[in-house]
């Protein structure tokens, strides 16, 4: 009996058929809203992301950041002198402070310690966690360069000429050569006897660079004028400091530039009670240690400068660079004549001064 074969009709059902339209209506308007917010979970996490970006970028060199309400921010400094030798070291300890009360730091200071012994002081400070360590002097730059290796995440900071290492030490210095040039060159313009001096503690880059300068300004003020310079190697021999500036005086010098700290200071004293002697001060007005002799000082805004390596730390921009300012910032500046020199004498000297702080006279080195 042949096989009986029975044909089954499939019929498609649909869908909506089977849960039924209003179900269908509402499961479309689900997914509709699930959909609408994974978009906006997307966005607000895209928006997230770019704030966190934005929020990274590098600040404004101009900035000031201002005192934050915690003590985070440690800085320690060495000197080789007193903190209270109303010289250098001094103005160097008020910069520390400018720093302690700017940015409410805690701050430390070893002061009177010579190059050769401040390695283990560099370094006591770095292991204890300082963020910022200053060394003040020309004298500590072998002993920074190989601390600041051992300690990569410390910033440390010189402050006198010198290159940096690229990476965590870095220092500020004057650019010295415009001051060399323009206390060359009102040397030139006091002096009756056509010779000036020019005295310095350390023969540092910085100075050594002042020093030709000084040179250079008395040269192009008056060729006729010779121009006498020393090198102390010390910033306290006040012993050496004064017999050199008294030789130089008996050798018929009339015009003495000082850059020498303390020694120096003793020097000036010495030397300015000797008759027709002119003298020019450092860092602080010296008008009053010998009145009626101190044609003007050099009045150098170190405590500004040292402040100016903590604004670049707190503002990430600390590159182990050198950064120099100078007339233009306003970190140097002169004293008030009060007389010393002629109308004539002071406009010529306004002239020159303008020339050189715009660039006109070139005091490179």
């Amino acid at each position: 009996m042949p096989a009986t074969v029975r044909v089954v009709k499939i019929v498609e059902i649909p869908f909506n058929k089977f849960i039924g339209v209003e179900k269908l209506i509402l499961l479309r308007k689900a997914i509709m809203r699930i959909q609408s917010f994974l978009k906006q979970m997307t966005l607000v996490a895209l928006a997230l992301f770019f704030a966190i970006s934005c929020s990274r970028s590098t600040p404004n060199v101009n900035s000031s950041p201002e005192a934050s309400t915690s003590s985070s921010f440690r800085v320690a400094m060495l000197t080789t002198g007193a903190k209270d030798n109303q010289s250098w070291d001094q103005a160097c300890f008020e910069g520390l402070n400018l720093i302690k009360n700017k940015f409410n730091a805690e701050v430390d200071i070893t002061d009177s310690i010579d190059g050769e012994n401040s390695e283990a002081t560099i370094r006591k400070y770095a292991q204890s966690g300082y963020n910022l360590v200053i060394a003040a002097s020309g004298a500590y730059s072998t002993t920074a360069e190989k601390v600041a290796k051992e300690f990569p995440r410390t910033k440390f900071a010189l402050i006198t000429t010198h290159p940096g290492n690229n990476r965590n030490l870095g220092a500020v210095a004057f650019r010295s050569g415009e001051v060399g040039y323009l206390t060359g060159a009102l040397a030139a313009m006091k002096t009756k006897s056509n010779k000036v001096g020019y005295i310095v503690g350390e023969p540092y880059p910085v100075y050594k660079e002042e020093e030709a300068l000084f040179r250079r300004g008395v040269k192009a003020t008056n060729p006729s004028v010779q121009a006498s310079t020393a090198f102390l190697n010390s910033w306290v021999d006040t012993e050496k400091a004064t017999k050199i500036a008294t030789d130089m005086v008996a050798s018929g010098v009339d015009v003495l530039t000082f850059n020498a700290g303390e020694a120096g200071l003793a020097a000036l004293k010495a030397v300015s009670q000797k008759p027709g002697v002119l003298v020019i001060g450092r860092t602080k007005d010296q008008y009053e240690v010998a009145p009626g002799k101190v044609l003007t000082s050099v009045l150098q805004d170190i405590p500004n400068l040292v402040l100016n390596v903590a604004v670049l730390t707190q503002q990430g921009r600390w590159e182990g660079k050198l950064y120099k300012f100078g007339l233009k910032e306003k970190i140097y500046d002169f004293a008030p004549f009060r007389g010393s020199l002629t109308s004539q004498e002071e406009d010529t000297f306004k002239i020159i001064r303008e020339a050189v702080t715009t660039g006109k006279i070139d005091v490179s080195p």
